[in-house]
């Protein structure tokens, strides 16, 4: 089995689970514009800088994951993205995830707990076929200003036919911070004898993130 083949059997499922997350957000932000009498250009400026910013984390994801089902040796693939809206990109590597915070002038969504965004499981351990990849948001102030940090992590995925565990591992290449683009590549298979959760054999596939 490949990392690439997985989730489809629940691919409308959470793509209904991503629409009503995000629109309920939008939905909030609006609400928030209006309540706060900010004028419509800053409000259609705000939805459209969040809107971006998360088909980039869904675009990022789709490319880091198809990258890990498709490539069978190091180098074999390379990819880029752009970022979209000014802000910074950061490859926490300890936590086998990317941080893009975007800053805006309107309230989103604060507190200690982070939104998920395509899926409703942030399990750091799940079974096979779920997503490998959880995308969630939370927001903070930042003197009269509101960051919005989206994270971008990879969890391992158990299965039981036969007792293995599949996980993508982000690597750092180069610098770890970026304002520009992200170039990925991949960085090859390894395989851990009996490191799964599970117990059985860890399968990894690596991907090189290199911020720029």
């Amino acid at each position: 089995m490949k990392l690439g083949t997985m989730g489809t059997g629940r691919k409308a499922q959470t793509e209904a689970v991503t629409l009503v997350l995000v629109t309920g957000i939008i939905i909030a932000l609006v609400g928030s514009a209006y309540m706060w009498g900010k004028p419509m250009i800053d409000k259609r400026s705000v939805v459209t800088q969040f809107a971006s910013a998360v088909k980039f984390m869904e675009d990022l994801d789709a490319k880091i994951v198809n990258m890990a089902g498709t490539c069978s040796f190091e180098g074999a693939c390379e990819e880029s993205l752009d970022i979209p809206v000014a802000g910074i990109l950061y490859l926490d590597e300890a936590n086998n995830a990317i941080i893009y915070t975007i800053t805006v002038n309107q309230p989103l969504i604060f507190g200690d707990g982070e939104v998920l965004l395509n899926t409703a499981d942030n399990g750091t351990v799940a079974r096979y076929g779920e997503k490998p990849g959880v995308i969630s948001l939370r927001g903070e102030r930042a003197e009269g200003l509101y960051n919005l940090i989206f994270r971008l992590r990879y969890r391992e995925l158990d299965s039981q036919e036969p007792w293995k565990g599949y996980k993508i591992e982000l690597k750092k290449e180069g610098k770890d911070t970026g304002s520009s683009k992200v170039l990925i590549s991949y960085g090859g298979p390894y395989t851990a004898q009996g490191g799964a959760y599970n117990n059985g054999d860890l399968v990894l596939s690596r991907i090189k993130v290199q911020p720029i």
